[in-house]
């Protein structure tokens, strides 16, 4: 089934936030023709829609990123804005430094320093501004990295996240400056690594990355690498105060967790579904393409709708519902669960460090939820911003308040 929404729909994704595509659905999987930044558009929804995004050839990546995103959320340069054998050659690096050895380091490093500041909690914290600074500490003693000022650099990398969406001018003006002081601070260190005799640290080993043709990368674009990595890892800090708001709103989740009923897994899971953070993504159709009798014209975007998959009642009873033991003997596959992204981790755009987040979650989600605290604020998540705003309700009082 089609529908057709005449003239260009960019403000109206950007007011309407996460339910964009939703409300100009009649149903679920209906395929969307509109116009978006001036190019026609076609957008798809559910499993199949993510099997055809990432797995139909005729579909490029770099052409279809938006500046404001790249410029601030990604980085010029970064592996993101690469297709096909390029893209596979700088993808290898990520996937070959993320993996479970990486997780299991990463994930340790943070319950360490996320029960070595709980343990001087006995006044009002801000969990989003400590949970950002122990995976920034936590990423970063991983990977090498020097870290001058924690508290200062873990809030640029949530200013480079904020920014990506809908924050405004301001809002996108302070993402822009939190990275050109992040590739600078990083940029700084890339050079000494290739100075110095090569180390057996991941930053060492991004910095010494060659391309296909056997050429150190930019000084500067090795930098929005390593950024690549400590960001999107710090940006983890959302999902544990998406935790916080889900324990306050629903009392029996935290109980439940403490008693056994479902998995850290699957709170990880709920929690990435449920949670809005990345609305959709879009590639350009380098060919004349179709999509369940949908045609889709050369040069036209594709818009693949994350928050609809990940709410489709096709997919998941009750969508709307937050409930962690759906996922209880159910695995996810790489094209019903897709918040960072669906398809092959090792071959396709799926985000390499996915393994990452969840064996964070699934250690600090525990951790926060035998912590005695209470939100101060609403708990009420706005869906009309990307990402939502959440830090300004972020205020607990642990230990017997």
């Amino acid at each position: 089934m089609t529908t057709s929404a005449p003239l260009d729909r960019s403000l109206q994704a950007l007011t309407d936030g996460y339910t964009f595509w939703q409300r100009l659905r009649p149903e679920p999987r209906t395929t969307v023709r509109t116009r978006l930044l001036g190019s026609r558009a076609v957008s798809i929804s559910g499993a199949d829609a993510v099997r055809f995004f990432y797995e139909t050839l005729g579909l490029e990546r770099s052409t279809a990123l938006p500046e404001p995103v790249v410029g601030t959320l990604f980085g010029k340069g970064a592996v993101h804005t690469l297709d096909g054998d390029d893209h596979r050659h700088r993808k290898q690096l990520f996937t070959s430094l993320l993996d479970a050895k990486a997780a299991w380091t990463i994930s340790g490093n943070a319950v360490e320093g996320w029960r070595r500041r709980a343990a001087g909690w006995d006044d009002e914290v801000d969990l989003g501004v400590a949970a950002r600074s122990v995976l920034l500490e936590a990423v970063t003693a991983w990977a090498g990295v020097e870290v001058d000022d924690l508290g200062a650099r873990a809030r640029d990398m949530m200013l480079m996240v904020d920014g990506f969406g809908n924050a405004g001018a301001r809002g996108h003006v302070k993402a822009r400056r939190a990275r050109g002081r992040s590739e600078r601070w990083i940029g700084e260190q890339v050079r000494h690594a290739r100075e110095g005799a090569p180390l057996p640290t991941p930053l060492s080993e991004l910095a010494r990355h060659r391309d296909r043709d056997g050429n150190l990368l930019d000084e500067r674009v090795a930098a929005v690498e390593v950024l690549n990595v400590l960001r999107p890892t710090t940006a983890v800090s959302w999902f544990v105060l998406g935790g916080a708001y889900a324990f306050e709103r629903f009392p029996h989740v935290r109980q439940g967790l403490l008693d056994g009923d479902f998995s850290a897994l699957d709170l990880a899971h709920e929690l990435r579904r449920r949670l809005p953070f990345a609305p959709y993504l879009a590639a350009r159709a380098t060919r004349e393409l179709e999509y369940r009798g949908t045609p889709i014209p050369t040069g036209a975007l594709v818009v693949l709708d994350l928050w609809g998959t990940d709410h489709d009642p096709g997919l998941y009873e009750h969508p709307d519902a937050f409930d962690p033991a759906r996922f209880t003997g159910r695995e996810p596959t790489p094209y019903d669960l897709v918040p960072q992204g669906g398809g092959d981790r090792e071959r396709g755009h799926r985000c390499p460090g996915e393994d990452v987040t969840l064996a964070l979650l699934v250690a600090l989600l525990p951790e926060l939820a035998k912590l005695p605290f209470r939100l101060t604020g609403s708990t009420r998540i706005p869906m009309d911003r990307m990402p939502p705003h959440l830090s300004g309700r972020s205020v607990v009082h642990p230990a017997d308040a």
